[in-house]
């Protein structure tokens, strides 16, 4: 009975939920057009003006289509199209600059002189590009979030194909705490970051979820919007419980509003069913999402509303991102001020994996006993983050320089450490000639690398290494896109040179003008500086100094060190003519296997002083191994590889009593450690 009683509750709960209006935002900004109309469409309690009679359209090839056979449930703004064979715009006043929202309608219906899902076309905001390509198969809303700070938005439309059609159109401001700069974490295979200028991105909704409730229509939000159920992504919904309440939520100043998210969202959730018995009291509850492009960034943003608990403090559970810790320990109690059913939003960025899907988890914390392990979830939204780089803003703002760092020369800082080796080796060789000596095969030490992916994976570590540039691959530029910019890196674009290497300037596809700073062997900065400078100019906003947007660390042309037989163009110029070609080829494919990306691959140090010690002899005059050594130093015997070296502390030990060569503090590296020896 008492169980028939709760789902009835339940029930009531969920209709009241349903039927339940929102109070309506007032924007500052707001346009509703009713494309290729005359007269005006109500929807949702709206009034959208017809674009025929409006000020808002500009003069081009178009033409209002009307949809003939309409179906009886379709929305009235389903029921036209503006359909344009040329370059079309609509342009709106702007009376308060800010985030807006721009809304995208299409319905591709059938005419008798076209068929609207044929259409292919772009569209772009300010001149900036938010669709490319677009092709509309079904009805469908594109939702995209962006900064406006000029007096004016100027939508438009440009064919592809034979033509293009928009339905309705939407632009309105948003409320100020829609989007803020600040809290928001990057989350990935590093530490968690601080992501910051959220607002300055244009922002693609993808996913907007009503976690544990059922859909909610533009009738019951703020800003109109829609929240599908979150069934369909759930992978194993026997771990998930829905929880329902009456109750309005307690919101609280600093936390979210209910512009953020409607009180449906906060008054369900999921929670974990722990009435299943076949299950264990420490599992997570796992939602996927697709996306479609993976490797590109997207705000995910998590709401959240204890409606579970029946006092403060018993509820702590993790968040996960792609199998990445997001949050650990997450106790609501303390972020929202001490009040039961208070709204919550957390902003995370994170890329979508290679199959293409965000996947979300939340689980019970090592805190909860076991009685008390739960975790919960109200709301999911994901934004595609459509632009990597600020929004240019017109007039009002002028042309931003930002550095692009990239890194060329990796290699040549491993060649001269191994040079110094071979130097320091001689050198003890002399002073310990009258001694027996015997060399062990002992493990070669790994270096932490990078190699031509960003994301290789290493068979060993080594301890204590500082943070190198994979801690910013959210910032990687491709090398084709640094070449695109420079036309690779054409002298006519050239604007200056200091230690590090050349400056050029360019411009991004965005439009947005950037100096390029590359790097060449034998510069004055080395990979250390390097990836300080990238540390540095992350965190550092300032407006006497340019900022960060990138870097690469791609297509290290040492290596192409080595393929067309230019050795020699890489060394130091004071030892030019004085390495022999036989000798320097031995000591580059030393180097060459010593940097194999697996363990297993590299070979011990014991061989690798072997061939350094051949090296030396191919060297030295009048040996007889140099004479019996092949003369065509460009033949490849090898393949190429690129790769960027950290310059960790190694230490290894040799096998003659209990000595060491500590290469962390030797000698023969001092011109890894200071300036003046590059």
């Amino acid at each position: 009975m008492d169980t028939q009683m709760h789902h009835s509750l339940s029930l009531l709960a969920l209709l009241s939920l349903l039927f339940t209006p929102a109070v309506a935002f007032t924007p500052a900004d707001n346009y509703l057009i009713n494309c290729g109309s005359n007269s005006n469409a109500s929807d949702f309690s709206r009034v959208f003006i017809g674009d025929s009679t409006s000020t808002f359209l500009s003069e081009g090839k178009s033409i209002a289509l009307k949809n003939q056979n309409p179906s009886p449930n379709l929305s009235s703004l389903y029921r036209n199209a503006r359909v344009f064979t040329s370059e079309l715009s609509y342009k709106f006043h702007i009376n308060k600059n800010g985030t807006h929202l721009v809304r995208l309608h299409f319905s591709p219906f059938v005419s008798q002189s076209n068929n609207l899902s044929s259409a292919i076309f772009n569209v772009s905001a300010n001149g900036f590009p938010i669709l490319s390509h677009c092709s509309v198969k079904h009805d469908d809303l594109r939702e995209f979030i962006m900064m406006v700070d000029s007096e004016s938005l100027e939508i438009l439309f440009s064919p592809v194909s034979e033509f293009g059609f928009v339905s309705a159109i939407e632009v309105f401001s948003a409320p100020d705490d829609l989007i803020v700069d600040v809290g928001t974490k990057f989350v990935g295979p590093s530490l968690i970051e601080e992501y910051k200028n959220i607002s300055s991105h244009v922002l693609e909704t993808v996913h907007r979820i009503n976690v544990g409730g059922s859909k909610i229509t533009p009738f019951n939000d703020t800003l109109w919007r829609t929240w599908i159920p979150d069934d369909d992504f759930l992978v194993l919904k026997s771990a998930a419980k829905r929880a329902i309440t009456s109750h309005m939520p307690n919101y609280q100043k600093g936390g979210a509003s209910r512009e953020v998210a409607p009180d449906n969202v906060y008054m369900t959730a999921q929670q974990m069913n722990k009435d299943n018995l076949t299950m264990s009291a420490k599992f997570n509850i796992t939602w996927e999402f697709p996306v479609g492009s993976h490797g590109v960034p997207y705000l995910v943003r998590l709401h959240f509303c204890d409606i579970v608990s029946i006092s403060l403090n018993q509820l702590f559970f993790n968040v996960f991102i792609n199998g990445f810790s997001a949050y650990r320990d997450l106790d609501l109690s303390e972020l929202t001020f001490h009040v039961l059913a208070s709204p919550h939003y957390i902003d995370f960025v994170v890329n979508s994996d290679e199959s293409g899907f965000v996947q979300i988890s939340v689980g019970p914390s090592e805190l909860s006993s076991t009685l008390r392990a739960n975790a919960i979830l109200n709301g999911v939204e994901i934004m595609k983050m459509v632009d990597v780089a600020e929004l240019e803003s017109g007039s009002k703002r002028g042309s931003v320089w930002i550095v692009v760092v990239s890194v060329l020369g990796g290699i040549a800082v491993i060649c001269f450490a191994v040079l110094a080796a071979v130097i320091a080796l001689k050198c003890r060789k002399k002073k310990e000639e009258e001694k027996p000596k015997r060399v062990e095969s002992m493990g070669w030490v790994a270096l932490p690398i990078n190699g031509g992916s960003s994301h290789s994976r290493l068979s060993e570590v080594t301890a204590n290494v500082s943070p190198g540039p994979n801690l910013f691959f959210a910032l990687k530029i491709p090398f084709s896109d640094i070449q695109y910019i420079t036309n690779n890196f054409d002298k006519s674009l050239k604007i200056g040179s200091g230690g590090f290497g050349m400056v050029y300037k360019g411009t991004l596809r965005d439009h947005t003008k950037v100096a390029v700073k590359r790097g060449v062997p034998g510069s004055r900065q080395g990979l250390p500086e390097f990836q300080t400078e990238i540390t540095v100019l992350s965190k550092i906003r300032h407006h006497h100094l340019v900022s960060l947007i990138g870097y690469c660390e791609e297509q290290s042309e040492m290596i192409l060190w080595q393929k067309k037989g230019l050795l020699e163009r890489i060394i130091d110029p004071k030892l030019s003519g004085q390495i022999k070609p036989r000798s320097l080829k031995k000591f580059v494919e030393t180097a060459e296997k010593c940097l194999a990306e697996y363990g297993i691959d590299r070979p011990t140090m014991g061989d690798v002083l072997w061939n350094l010690e051949h090296a030396l002899q191919l060297q030295e005059p009048g040996t007889q191994t140099a004479s019996q050594e092949g003369d065509n130093l460009n033949e490849p015997e090898f393949t190429s590889f690129e790769v960027v070296v950290e310059a960790p502390s190694v230490n290894v030990g040799t096998s003659e009593g209990h000595g060491s060569l500590d290469l962390s503090t030797s000698k023969v590296f001092s011109q890894l450690m200071t300036n003046e020896g590059r």
